[in-house]
């Protein structure tokens, strides 16, 4: 028996999120209240029974304990349980893989979960939590496993404040450089195709910002040029016209922002329309560059297709 159970425990509040193995190798998951901790486990008060000698990846609100726990013990209290869990003695922990930058291959971590680049900690792990439940690969339903990878990937830096310093450091100087990918793509760039793909652009790029950050949901027209890369005499009449469809608003600061009847107009163009698909997923926009095979013209599109109308 490991003697360090039984070593002093201190009071210990704050609320935890729990996952493990079910029947079925299905994913579980629980929430719960702190009520120790020592240097060799915790004690916690859960609405959920968790069957002794299991093992639960413990993740804390406030992010002072994250790790796997083995269940010693699990005591019915009311319609409660109290429940001790034991740390593992893991191995060493391999050195940290390399921090992927944005645009190698790998999309914005803040795009792959979905959140504001501002987002706090407690923020973080509840969505990867949600999130990673959708996505498990044991889901029946809505599991991914090339989501569920992209999403540990980008929980594994934003949950480690060094690693997120760095990121984001370099994520800053990657959106001062240029354009996103896509809109070097010749759709955006002659035609009257491709002003009614530049309004796809601006809409998209609205909703992205207003999903991700409610609280800001405006975008300057210097934010627009350099994220879609075209000066804005190319977008005075892209405006012009969404405005006037009511797709976008002014706000008094100038910034445009994405109205519902935009949102809308976006989301039924998502289910049908390829380049709107490439402007919300974030893994298809880095690929959007390779699409055409070096050396191959793109097929011409089909005469009179405009993607926005009356």
């Amino acid at each position: 028996m490991n003697e360090s159970r039984w070593e002093p425990r201190s009071p210990k509040g704050g609320h935890y999120s729990l996952t493990w193995r079910g029947l079925n190798a299905n994913t579980c998951s629980a929430e719960a209240i702190g009520v120790d901790v020592s240097a060799a486990g915790l004690g916690l008060d859960c609405s959920t029974e968790l069957k002794v000698g299991s093992i639960v990846f413990v993740q804390a609100r406030d992010g002072s304990f994250e790790g796997s726990c083995e269940v010693v013990h699990c005591t019915r209290r009311g319609t409660r349980f109290q429940v001790g869990l034991e740390v593992r003695e893991e191995a060493p922990q391999a050195e940290k893989p390399p921090l992927q930058k944005p645009g190698d291959g790998e999309p914005d971590h803040y795009e792959t979960l979905q959140i504001s680049p501002a987002a706090d900690l407690q923020t973080i792990h509840r969505v990867f939590r949600i999130m990673a439940m959708r996505f498990h690969p044991d889901n029946p339903e809505t599991g991914d496993l090339e989501q569920f990878l992209r999403m540990k990937r980008a929980y594994a830096v934003l949950s480690d404040p060094d690693r997120r310093s760095e990121y984001d450091s370099i994520l800053e100087k990657k959106r001062g450089v240029g354009p996103r990918p896509i809109f070097g793509l010749k759709d955006f760039v002659t035609g009257v195709e491709a002003e009614a793909n530049r309004r796809l652009g601006v809409l998209c790029l609205l909703y992205h910002q207003r999903q991700t950050n409610p609280d800001s949901p405006g975008v300057s027209l210097l934010d627009l040029e350099r994220d879609m890369g075209f000066p804005r005499e190319y977008l005075t009449f892209t405006l012009w016209y969404l405005r006037a469809k009511d797709f976008i608003a002014v706000a008094d600061n100038s910034d445009y922002a994405l109205t519902a009847a935009g949102a809308d107009f976006v989301e039924k163009k998502a289910a049908r329309h390829d380049i709107v698909g490439k402007l919300l997923n974030p893994s298809m926009r880095l690929q959007a560059r390779s699409t055409v095979p070096k050396g191959r013209s793109k097929p011409p599109a089909p005469p009179n297709r405009r993607l926005l109308t009356a």
